[in-house]
Parts: C-alpha cells; structure tokens; sequence
C-alpha cells in the first residue's frame, strides 16, 4: 500500500522513480556509451545558451567559468524555476538557478549512491537538512527521515534510537555531533549497525574519526549548483555521476559542466577543490570515471568544554543560505580562549547587522559574534572557512 501511494505521488510531484529509471539505464553502460550520451546532453545545454558544439574537442575549446561571471550573468526566468544557494564552504557563496528537475534528478542521484552501498529501499535512512525538510510526506513514503540539523538534540537522538536506521546521510560535522550525543547517551551499540554517507565539507579527518564507531563510512563530492559530482561505491571508489555532469582535471583543479542546467551556465565551472581523475577499474563494475585524492574546502571542528555545542558547518550555513547573493567573500574565526566569533565579510553590495544571527550564535553556541568587514580578503595556500583557535 505504502509503495503503490509513493508511485501515485511520486509521479504527480516529483518524478524521482522516472529519474531513477534512467540512471539504472546506464548504471553499467560501457565508456562509449556514457560518451556519446554525455555529447548528446552537452550539445543541449550549450545550444540554450547560444554555444554551438559537435563535439569533445569543441567543448574543450570553450573558457572556463568562475563564479564572478555567474553572478554577473543575467537568466532568463519563467517563474518556475529553483534557487539554489551554494554552500558557501569555499568563502565566496553564490546564487544560482536552475530548471525544476535538477532538484528530482538530486534525490534520484542520492538514491542510487544509497542502494550502491547495500540500501534496499526498505530500511529506514536519516537524511540531514539545512533547515526545515521541504519533503516529508514524500520521504516518508519512501523511508526516509529528514531532520534539521541545524538544531540537534532529543529528537534526533530518540528517533535513531527507536528506528535504527540503515544509513545516516548528511554532512561531516552534523553527523559528528550526533555521534557525541548517542556515546552520552551509551548507546555506542546501535551506531555499530549503522553505515554513513558523508556530504559537503572535506570528509577525510570526520572519516578517520568516525569509521571507528559506524559499521562503514563512505562520502560522496559535490556542489550545492549541481548534482552530487561523484559518489563512493562500495568498494570505496569516487564514480562520476557522468549521466549528469562531466569532470575535467585541469592543473589539479576540479573543474565540472551541469549536463541539466538551461537556466544558469555551469560549463567547465572553476571548483576551486582538487583532485584527480582515471578510467574506473572498480569490481562493482561501473565504467564511470573514479575521482580519488580529492582535497576539498576546510573547516575546523571543535567538540569540548569551552562551548554550548560542537562547532562545524551547521553554524555557517546560515551565512550563505540568507545573505549569500550580497556576500562577495567571508570567513570565520572561533577565537575560544576570548570567547569570540570574528565573522570577515567582502561585501558584494549591502552590508546587514545580522542582529538575528549574533543572538543566535550567542543561544546556541555561547560564544560573542564580531563582524568586521574588509575591502579584500587575503589568504595564504587554501582558505578554512572555519578556523578555530583553542
């Protein structure tokens, strides 16, 4: 009854089982075929905005693009479509927007990571948010549970308790402070059942900590612009999602192009993450390319006495997610010895006194919010986002 009422819904809202239908069509489709289908969505994409190509060689010839040309870039919008507000985890947060289906082609794309790493579809999965779920009843009527986790607590706690989930989905830090809060609570036992699928931040320091507790530990890498990038398999490898984007490695930078997106132009997209790519060679016996050795945006964690809470990305998404469009660059330092929050902002445009987000930061984290604002924001080697001072 449960599964025949998902279909019903799912094909009047969200068409995920569609966008599933197609990814399973090319799961295990050789390097010529994820080819020729990644030429004939590329010449799509690129015809929308006014760029003719035939073929690999045209594409490689086209520039790269930075996020300063995306914002400068004007789209042409109907009304229907979704914003999407980047993670700002590089320190330079960007707006775009994108055709409704990229968000039903993302649950699909998180979907097929989850089965890949032993979900039958049937086992209950925690899915973190930013913010309030958008999709309850949807994800309820495919066993799963979103949960905010800007605000953990007893109701997290409770409900992994009670459901044992198969897999927790979400990002590093969040997921770390769970794991805090079950270990207080002595239920150290349950979480040897449970597998995890890292999201956002740099996971490999969060991976090396948490795998001792968790029956296994993989990560997917992504953007908030596009689709998740690549995701692990079960044998550990990093397999492009190459039905829904292309990866280039260009002097070590990550560069990527939306094979979806007609509204914004994310082709041949600066990262500014590292990595390297090669022909899969994987025993699941996917032919997608396999990204390894990434090394990705950094933020601090810290979990000890000198605050309310842990401290890691659930404290900055705020930031991005509510002022990302007027923010041309920001950081912050966790000075803890003093008990400071120093947020640096490069404004883009207009300046706000974040009179919300000091009382909040003061509730939630104990610690005193300072904002100080610079003409241009200097940086030696790759910039944490989060640095924290102990």
């Amino acid at each position: 009854m449960k599964n025949n009422l998902f279909k019903i819904y799912d094909k009047m809202t969200k068409n995920t089982i569609k966008w599933s239908k197609y990814l399973n069509n090319y799961e295990y489709s050789n390097n010529e075929m994820l080819d020729t289908l990644q030429l004939i969505k590329l010449v799509r994409v690129c015809k929308t905005f006014g760029i003719d190509i035939n073929s690999f060689d045209d594409f490689k010839k086209l520039p790269l693009t930075t996020k300063k040309q995306l914002r400068k870039f004007n789209p042409n919008l109907k009304g229907d479509e979704t914003t999407h507000f980047s993670s700002g985890s590089t320190g330079e947060p960007l707006k775009t927007y994108g055709p409704k289906e990229l968000q039903y082609i993302k649950s699909a794309v998180f979907e097929r990571a989850w089965k890949s790493v032993g979900w039958n579809g049937k086992d209950w999965i925690l899915r973190l948010t930013a913010g309030e779920p958008q999709w309850k009843f949807f994800d309820l009527l495919r066993n799963v549970k979103p949960m905010n986790y800007r605000i953990i607590g007893n109701e997290h706690y409770n409900w992994i308790i009670k459901n044992k989930p198969f897999l927790i989905h979400g990002g590093s830090g969040a997921i770390r402070e769970i794991t805090t809060g079950l270990i207080k609570l002595g239920k150290e036992d349950i979480m040897k059942n449970i597998t995890l699928y890292l999201m956002s931040e740099d996971t490999r320091k969060h991976t090396n900590y948490l795998k001792q507790y968790y029956k296994a530990v993989y990560s997917g890498y992504g953007l908030a612009e596009l689709c998740t990038v690549a995701s692990q398999c079960k044998y550990g490898n990093y397999h492009v999602n190459m039905e829904t984007c292309i990866v280039e490695i260009i002097n070590g930078e990550i560069i990527v192009t939306d094979l979806f997106n007609t509204i914004t132009p994310i082709l041949r997209y600066k990262t500014k993450d590292y990595g390297k790519l090669r022909k899969s060679d994987c025993q699941c016996g996917r032919k997608h390319d396999i990204m390894y050795d990434i090394v990705g945006r950094g933020i601090d964690y810290y979990d000890g006495p000198l605050t309310k809470k842990p401290l890691g990305w659930w404290i900055l998404s705020p930031i991005s997610n509510k002022y990302g469009d007027s923010i041309k660059k920001w950081k912050v330092i966790v000075d803890l010895k003093n008990n400071k929050f120093k947020l640096y902002i490069v404004w883009n445009s207009i300046s706000y006194k974040f009179l919300w987000y000091e009382e909040w930061i003061k509730q939630e984290s104990g610690l005193d919010l300072e904002i100080i604002t610079l003409k241009k924001m200097t940086n030696k080697g790759r910039m944490k986002l989060l640095e924290i001072i102990e």
